[in-house]
């Protein structure tokens, strides 16, 4: 095998063997460095972490700030999502061959070129239908990344890439299902226990909780499971009476109070 083959073959069985998908993240981000031999690589992925933010991985902390910029300027990810969402397999790319020559994303190029870097080269990562995320290449001159777009070794790479995160995605996905699936039949078990219901019926009260408590489903199994207590539910507030309704009452008793 050739220096290239052997490059790939290892790239691919190293993808492969690793169930976490944030260690992937960070090997991907090594294996495009090593290939493109740029200053930095970021990837960034939606709906990986607890609290909705997005997952960013970087050669070094400089990548994580680079990448950070993003969140305060425009920069070329709505552009990459919205090709994703016309073309799922096909995450597209987009380059930035000089940040003090770019008119299209000002401010995001003014912070890069304060940061050093010179070029950018930004591609979308989908695979299976999936949008996945984008990965960032940067380096400090500009015109060193050209060469990088439509590149056939670094296209298969990221395809490559893009397939592994969107396995271990999918596997992820299908976890979180199983677990919810496990924590809601454990909740109607104590239900039906409890209150003598059926399967059905105990569902039917679990969903009821969760739609006037405005909670998910999955979230309100998981607290009777841990708490064993029926999860308290919100409160009609009363409605005032209406001005003068006070003084109507009293004038139509007589002048006192009405009695309870």
């Amino acid at each position: 095998m050739s220096t290239e083959e052997d490059f790939f073959a290892s790239l691919a069985a190293d993808l492969q063997s690793e169930p976490d998908l944030r260690v992937t993240v960070q090997r991907a981000v090594g294996y495009v460095r090593a290939l493109t031999r740029c200053d930095e690589v970021s990837v960034r992925l939606d709906h990986v972490t607890g609290d909705g933010t997005p997952f960013v991985a970087a050669t070094s902390a400089r990548g994580e700030r680079l990448d950070a910029l993003r969140d305060r300027h425009a920069s070329p990810w709505p552009t990459l999502r919205a090709r994703a969402g016309a073309a799922p397999d096909d995450g597209g790319a987009v380059l930035v061959d000089d940040t003090a020559r770019d008119p299209r994303w000002p401010a995001w190029c003014a912070a890069l070129a304060a940061e050093g870097v010179g070029t950018t080269l930004t591609v979308g990562l989908a695979a299976r239908g999936v949008d996945l995320g984008v990965l960032t290449l940067s380096a400090a001159t500009a015109g060193s990344l050209r060469r990088h777009v439509g590149d056939e070794p670094l296209g298969l790479l990221l395809r490559q890439v893009a397939v592994a995160l969107a396995d271990l995605r999918a596997a992820a996905d299908l976890e979180s299902v199983r677990e919810a699936r496990t924590v809601v039949g454990q909740a109607q078990g104590i239900l039906m226990e409890r209150f003598d219901l059926d399967a059905d019926a105990a569902f039917s009260v679990l969903r009821r909780w969760s739609q006037q408590g405005n909670v998910k489903l999955r979230e309100v199994a998981a607290q009777l499971v841990e708490t064993r207590r029926v999860p308290e539910q919100p409160r009609r507030a009363r409605p005032r009476p209406a001005p003068g309704a006070a003084a109507r009452a009293a004038s139509s008793a007589g002048g006192r109070p009405a009695s309870a």
